[in-house]
């Protein structure tokens, strides 16, 4: 299912992006994941549809603003100028809803709102499979070291065919720009998984990376000065990466006496 997305998008380009290609790519882990579930899996409750603690969804939710306000924080400083306050993308989707209502503002919110629940839908698809399904399944063959690890790894290699062809993050070249990718995205799965085995539920890694590619992308990538930024801040960014680097070690640390070693074997 991948494979045609990514053949579409490569051959479709930006017509294909504005299509909604990504979205259905998005949404790939979670199909196979629901395919192989009926399949195989009928009786067992998978996929970490649970309820969790209010905690682990505030987790979720901030501490992507935390990492990435840290780095992007740090980039404006030393790069004077680079912060522009620009928020294009919101005067532009605004436009469009500024013949319906009476207030620029209310536009405003509104493509906010669209926004946000685009960035939690999309994310949504991808984190049922990897930390819904993969994950959970890998601890009953792995311990959940080499399980995490695996899983992000999966996850970083399948974003690698949009990257080498410059469709996602372009900028650098591809022999800094994979291995920045697949540090970051490591990192970023050792937080989620955390989240994921100590809540038993799949929504504190959604919010997670709705948080990310909404923060990132949306919000900090549009105000900065996007000349040379790709080295120092966001998914390929040295600071971002450092920064991820750090709150993967502190989450470890957090909850290294809560989530046990031992394989997983109970439904989560």
């Amino acid at each position: 299912m991948s494979s045609v997305c990514y053949v579409i998008w490569i051959r479709g380009g930006e017509e294909a992006t504005a299509a909604g290609i990504s979205v259905i790519l998005m949404w790939c882990p979670a199909i196979a994941a629901f395919i192989v579930r009926g399949k195989y899996y009928k009786k067992e409750k998978l996929l970490g549809w649970n309820k969790c603690k209010l905690s682990f969804i505030l987790a979720g939710i901030f501490v992507p603003i935390i990492y990435l306000g840290v780095s992007y924080g740090i980039y404006w400083l030393v790069n004077k100028g680079s912060f522009t306050g620009d928020l294009g993308i919101f005067t532009t989707v605004a436009s469009t809803y500024s013949d319906k209502v009476d207030s620029g503002s209310v536009a405003t919110m509104v493509t906010l709102i669209i926004l946000i629940f685009s960035s939690i839908i999309s994310a949504a698809g991808e984190e049922i499979g990897w930390r819904g399904f993969l994950l959970p399944q890998m601890t009953k063959i792995w311990n959940v070291k080499i399980a995490v690890v695996v899983s992000g790894l999966i996850w970083a290699v399948w974003h690698m065919p949009i990257i080498i062809a410059g469709l996602y993050m372009p900028g650098t070249p591809i022999w800094y720009q994979l291995p920045m990718f697949v540090i970051e995205v490591i990192a970023i799965t050792v937080v989620m998984s955390v989240l994921r085995l100590k809540s038993k539920s799949v929504w504190p890694a959604v919010l997670l990376h709705a948080s990310h590619n909404y923060v990132d992308q949306v919000i900090c990538r549009t105000v900065t000065d996007n000349v040379n930024s790709v080295y120092y801040v966001g998914e390929t960014g040295v600071i971002t990466v450092v920064a991820t680097i750090l709150v993967a070690i502190g989450t470890v640390m957090l909850f290294r006496n809560k989530v046990s070693e031992k394989k997983i074997v109970r439904k989560v």
